[in-house]
């Protein structure tokens, strides 16, 4: 089952003692006779536990609540994902439980599991490069493997199953949860795409199940201010010279690219056929400055073919996953303060379109860039991170349909 998520506390101003409310979260504490649930929204609020309340074990991924089993408040746990049926207290600082609905943290990781095991190996990803309305259809480049300058992507022509779910990223949001259903009239040239489905024999066509669609932006930029407290910079935008707000938030990836990584990149954009783009064989280096010893750096993606899981609840889900892609290549880079950053420093963020041009979430910021943003064509404000596209991305702990 699916349930909004709501604040019961916090949407509600003005709320009356009695007033049915409807919390979503994550069980953070647990005490005799009450838990701390942290809400969707954002605020962690008390829940009282009256004795006999009704609590019910859904399974993820059901649509109704026939497989539900009941169980006791006591079989609750830290990590549980729970959906509340209750009523503001008198004191109007807590909800008093009536039903509680909960998807075990366990069996979450098992669907999770399972459900990313299915996307990666009937999922695929890539950039649109054509679009046609009148048959439904959209083409994507899609990564090759081995990746090279001269042979990056294939195109795949995609079509929608009927009645598949379609869904768009929001604009400022980096979080599948924010996610809203969609049509393919907005989809455009340049988004990312995400499909779950079936390949044809040849590989160049695909039948979608579900897609999910969002248009990101990389910026290559010089910082002009940082703001650590509120968690922003202001950076000069190397293509326009006009300056950009970059919000950043817990689910925003900060690091400094190591020196092969970068020479890595550069050398892939500038068609250099040593480039050693993911896949392709070449030796990596490693050491200090790299990923973890003895493993090759391989490529995707951002969250290569994943897809934040549909567990319900609105649930924790991720784009993170695919064996050895960029997102957690990044995870093993070293990470980034926001208090380290200096006047002039060049750097690429990875963002979502936004609402407007000068404010952006970002999904990445990078340091290090310099040899990827010196490797530009002359004349050229396209910023490439080769054959690794990125994407959300987030860990792995946000989204669910």
């Amino acid at each position: 089952m699916a349930f909004a998520p709501v604040s019961a506390l916090a949407q509600q101003p003005g709320g009356t003692p009695g007033q049915a409310v409807r919390p979503v979260g994550v069980v953070a504490e647990i005490q005799p006779g009450r838990l701390i649930l942290k809400t969707d929204a954002g605020p962690s609020i008390e829940v009282r536990v009256p004795e006999g309340v009704a609590v019910l074990r859904v399974p993820p991924g059901v649509k109704d609540l026939k497989a539900a089993t009941k169980i006791s408040a006591g079989d609750l746990a830290v990590g549980d994902r729970i959906f509340i049926k209750g009523r503001l207290s008198e004191d109007q600082q807590s909800v008093v439980a009536a039903t509680i609905m909960v998807m075990t943290k366990v069996e979450l990781a098992a669907a999770r599991q399972k459900e990313q095991e299915d996307w990666q190996k009937r999922g695929i990803s890539g950039v649109v490069k054509e679009l046609n309305p009148a048959a439904k259809e959209l083409t994507l480049a899609v990564r090759n493997v081995p990746s090279t300058p001269a042979n990056p992507t294939h195109p795949v022509v995609v079509t929608m199953a009927p009645g598949a779910p379609l869904l768009r990223y929001s604009p400022d949001s980096v979080k599948f949860s924010d996610a809203k259903p969609s049509s393919l009239e907005e989809i455009k040239v340049g988004d990312q795409v995400r499909a779950l489905g079936t390949k044809s024999e040849d590989g160049m066509r695909f039948a979608a199940e579900e897609l999910v669609s969002g248009t990101f932006r990389n910026i290559a930029a010089t910082v002009v201010s940082s703001d650590v407290a509120g968690g922003t910079l202001t950076l000069k935008d190397l293509a326009t010279g006009e300056p950009v707000l970059v919000r950043t938030n817990p689910d925003s990836k900060l690091h400094t690219l190591p020196p092969f990584i970068a020479m890595m990149i550069a050398r892939f954009n500038s068609g250099q056929p040593d480039a050693g783009g993911p896949g392709s064989g070449a030796r990596q280096p490693t050491g200090r400055s790299g990923g973890p010893r003895g493993k090759a750096v391989t490529g995707g993606e951002v969250g290569g073919a994943n897809r934040p899981t549909g567990e319900g609840f609105g649930g924790p889900g991720g784009m993170g996953g695919a064996p050895r892609d960029f997102n957690q290549m990044l995870d093993h880079m070293p990470p980034l303060s926001l208090g380290d950053l200096k006047p002039g420093q060049a750097l690429i963020v990875v963002s979502t379109e936004g609402v407007k041009p000068s404010e952006v979430t970002a999904i990445a910021v990078l340091a290090g860039v310099e040899p990827i943003l010196e490797a530009r064509p002359k004349g050229s404000n396209q910023v490439v991170l080769g054959p690794w596209n990125m994407t959300v991305g987030g860990g792995g702990e946000e989204g669910g349909p």
